[in-house]
């Protein structure tokens, strides 16, 4: 009997380290919370991992020795933020990469701003149900998709890092972070708790334009006292996190 209990105890003490720091350091959650609530770090200040354009296969990310390239990312997810929606009235190329939106939405269901094509048009809330940019077949570019583009956004830690960072996951690249979602529930997990690998595939749009299409998939399980302390993290994050605005977090505006 003394000798079960040694080896459970034994078992208890040689956990496998996750290799994330925000886990496997037990200050690390204070500190990062630290951050937030006391040297008033907000959400436009967190790193932003952005998809490549052009069809390239590999992200830009910044480190403390320069700018990296990573084929993939493997990344601890903390929370998702979905059903968001942009409309820009001048096309993106014409209006500069980085305008803010003529209308925008954080919850799928009510646009604020201008949706018409007008300069003077009124500004305020719309019904994104009846907004006829985001019908099927609206697209000015041509197709049968449409102009208001819908976006979720990811928050995730990387494996050496205490602080999230951001990724906005464009509508071609929701399914495959919906399916990858669906897979893990269906599987009886939690996004919080496996490391999930982002990467990236090439692909090509009706007309021929090539894109980054971002590629989601599981590594491995983090064990059930990790798992759940990183579901108290996003919940703490998150709780900071009510009033995020995408396009007010990238500086625009």
């Amino acid at each position: 009997m003394a000798e079960k209990k040694k080896n459970e105890s034994t078992a208890l003490q040689s956990v496998e380290p996750s290799g994330f720091a925000i886990v496997d350091q037990p200050q690390a959650r204070e500190t990062m919370l630290a951050a937030f609530d006391q040297l008033g770090i907000t959400e436009s200040l967190l790193q932003r991992i952005k998809l490549p354009l052009g069809g390239m296969t590999a992200f830009m990310v910044d480190d403390l020795d320069g700018q990296q390239v990573h084929q993939h990312i493997d990344v601890i997810l903390v929370a998702i933020k979905g059903r968001q929606k942009a409309w820009w009235a001048k096309p993106l190329e014409d209006a500069g990469g980085g305008a803010r939106p003529s209308c925008s939405s954080t919850d799928g269901m009510h646009g604020y701003g201008n949706n018409t094509l007008a300069d003077d048009g009124p500004e305020g809330k719309h019904l994104c149900s009846e907004c006829p940019w985001g019908k099927f077949g609206s697209n000015r570019g041509g197709g049968n998709g449409k102009d208001c583009k819908d976006f979720s956004v990811l928050f995730f830690f990387r494996e050496g890092s205490r602080i999230p960072a951001v990724m906005q996951v464009p509508a071609t690249s929701l399914k495959s972070l919906q399916n990858y979602v669906l897979r893990l529930i269906d599987n009886g997990k939690r996004f919080e708790g496996v490391v999930t690998r982002l990467g990236l595939k090439s692909a090509q749009s009706a007309s021929g334009i090539a894109y980054s299409m971002l590629d989601v998939s599981y590594v491995k399980d983090l064990d059930a006292e990790q798992a759940e302390t990183m579901v108290e993290i996003g919940k703490a994050f998150m709780a900071r996190m009510q009033d995020y605005n995408a396009f007010e977090a990238d500086g625009q505006g």
